[in-house]
């Protein structure tokens, strides 16, 4: 074998060795984020009963809590994590800028004023879901451009009631330092659903600040 050929051997030894400890070092810490996710959300939710669903390895989970709030009676939840305790992966995490993902969605016990989507329009996982969530109802919905926190939205809505209810959420949310997503209030289904780049440091203020939105919402 020549130099080039054992350069080659080195080359990928090296790779595997780093790839192996980078995949164990960032496999804990995905954990402790994950458990923590988890342990903020049973915290401020309280479910009575929750069902769990691993999504893949170390990627994120969905969740069912069924609550016993008289406004909301049960939460869906999905979190997701980019891979990056793979170590080749890496390179499209840090380009694509990806990062963790929180939605919740709370289904109302009472009638909602309209339909709100306000989304950043920048976000492609945001602008797909609207999209879809929108098919049947886009032909009467407007749609306007927002600017909140000096950062641009977009609005999708059937009344000005609906929108001025899902944009204080979101100005409310965008207050506390939260990087929100998508801020959605569906009337058909009486759901209000939220999707946001979760921080450990802010998800408590964030979830007890959804939480009161959906109560006054239901006005309760």
């Amino acid at each position: 074998m020549g130099p080039a050929g054992w350069l080659a051997v080195y080359t990928l030894i090296a790779l595997s060795s780093a790839s192996v400890v980078w995949f164990f070092q960032v496999r804990r810490s995905m954990l402790m984020r994950m458990r923590a996710v988890v342990g903020i959300l049973e915290d401020v939710f309280r479910p009575r009963d929750k069902t769990y669903t691993l999504l893949g390895y170390l990627v994120g989970f969905r969740a069912v809590y069924r609550l016993d709030w008289p406004w909301a009676g049960r939460a869906w939840i999905l979190y997701t994590m980019p891979p990056s305790h793979v170590f080749l992966y890496l390179p499209v995490v840090v380009l694509q800028r990806r990062r963790d993902r929180l939605e919740v969605t709370l289904r109302l016990a009472s009638p909602l004023p309209g339909e709100a989507h306000v989304y950043d329009p920048g976000d492609r996982w945001a602008r797909r879901l609207v999209a879809r969530d929108t098919a049947e109802s886009r032909g009467r919905l407007r749609e306007r451009e927002l600017e909140l926190a000096g950062k641009r939205y977009r609005a999708l809505y059937s009344g000005e009631e609906a929108l001025s209810k899902a944009e204080r959420l979101a100005q409310e949310l965008l207050a506390r330092g939260v990087d929100v997503r998508r801020v959605t209030l569906d009337d058909g289904r009486r759901a209000l659903h939220v999707s946001l780049a979760p921080s450990l440091d802010t998800l408590r203020e964030a979830l007890e600040t959804v939480k009161r939105s959906a109560r006054l919402l239901a006005g309760s």
